[in-house]
């Protein structure tokens, strides 16, 4: 497999376009703003997407970047172990610094559950993509040796049932079969990828290109017809809209995979576009954690403040690339940093905790 630093850059700019998805989702939903109470224009349609669309779809190319990768490794469960591992020692970084600022800016919000997610924060769901990840790994070796004993015709036969059960169900307004924000996303992703992979199934640019139209055409069309008719309270309009626009639905997975697709298929190397979308994942760590996304989006950048205007939707660009540039500098910093003073030991550390003779 291609390490990290000789990879082809065409996924690694898809990593970069899913963060800032996914940055974008955040401006709308984790605001103080009531989007639904606003009349239905173009303006709301555009935050609508953001609002729910843009971020499942950034999740799932995301994860479709790391699958993609996992799904010809074989590895062990201390190997599994050791990414976890490492994963902790960032988040306790980025735990660590909001703590710092947090004292600074408001020391009374700190309490007992702010000492807990700085030591657990994987167990305690602080970042929920990162706990269903860690859940993951463990199993991944369990669930990668049982899909490929299982053969061609199982698999199939497995991903046929997942589609219909977390996809085709899934347009029943309000449905819940155990699907949602957590490792079973992870794992049903992955059966739909490997065996794609593994049974060299190939689609066209043309069939990735109707696939991903289709989909947007869907969210968006939804989305329109929708709100527009909507006559009851705007608060239970979500709920309408989740089955074509939730993550892992059919909508989102369709254009989630024709762009991992067309991306895959662009061959070009740049150390630029690597080196930044190395710092994607972290990112996603410094905005989703708790106090900084408080602060972020309650008092630093706020749609409520400029929805109004008639730049909104430029203004909101704008929020987002600098939001997106400032935690990649920051990143950055801190890869710099662990390069030179904590990966080896920390690695050390677990090969004391863990020798390789040992399971």
């Amino acid at each position: 497999m291609k390490t990290e630093k000789n990879r082809e850059s065409g996924l690694e700019l898809l990593r970069i376009i899913a963060i800032i998805l996914i940055v974008s989702h955040h401006l709308v939903v984790h605001c103080p703003f009531d989007l639904w109470a606003e009349p239905f224009c173009l303006k709301r349609l555009f935050f609508q997407f953001l609002y729910r669309a843009s971020g499942k779809i950034g999740i799932a190319l995301f994860l479709l970047i790391t699958v993609w990768f996992l799904a010809d490794k074989e590895i062990s469960l201390r190997q599994a172990a050791k990414k976890i591992w490492s994963l902790w020692s960032i988040l306790f970084f980025w735990n660590l610094s909001s703590l710092v600022l947090q004292f600074i800016i408001d020391p009374t919000s700190v309490i007992a559950s702010t000492w807990l997610d700085l030591l657990f924060p994987l167990t305690r769901n602080e970042w929920w993509y990162v706990s269903s990840y860690s859940v993951f790994m463990l199993l991944l070796p369990f669930v990668r040796t049982s899909l490929q004993k299982m053969g061609k015709r199982p698999h199939l036969q497995l991903c046929i049932l997942m589609i219909v059960l977390w996809g085709l169900l899934r347009f029943v307004p309000g449905a819940n079969l155990g699907m949602g924000l957590n490792f079973v996303g992870f794992c049903y992703v992955f059966t739909l990828l490997a065996y794609y992979k593994w049974y060299s199934l190939r689609l066209s640019r043309f069939a990735l290109n109707v696939a991903g139209l289709l989909g947007l055409f869907a969210i968006v069309i939804w989305n329109a017809v929708l709100s527009a008719v909507w006559v009851g309270d705007a608060d239970n309009l979500p709920i309408y809209l989740e089955p074509v626009q939730d993550e892992w639905s059919i909508p989102i997975l369709a254009v989630s995979f024709a762009l991992f697709g067309l991306f895959r298929g662009m061959h070009f190397h740049s150390k630029i576009v690597n080196h930044i979308a190395s710092a994607s994942f972290g990112v996603y760590l410094i905005t989703e954690q708790p106090f900084i996304l408080k602060q972020l989006w309650f008092n630093w950048v706020n749609l409520s403040v400029f929805y109004n205007d008639k730049y909104a939707i430029l203004l909101s660009v704008l929020s987002i690339f600098v939001v997106f540039c400032v935690a990649t500098v920051l990143e950055l910093v801190r890869k710099s940093l662990y390069r030179v003073a904590v990966d080896r030991l920390w690695t050390k550390l677990f090969d004391r905790v863990w020798p390789k003779k040992i399971w």
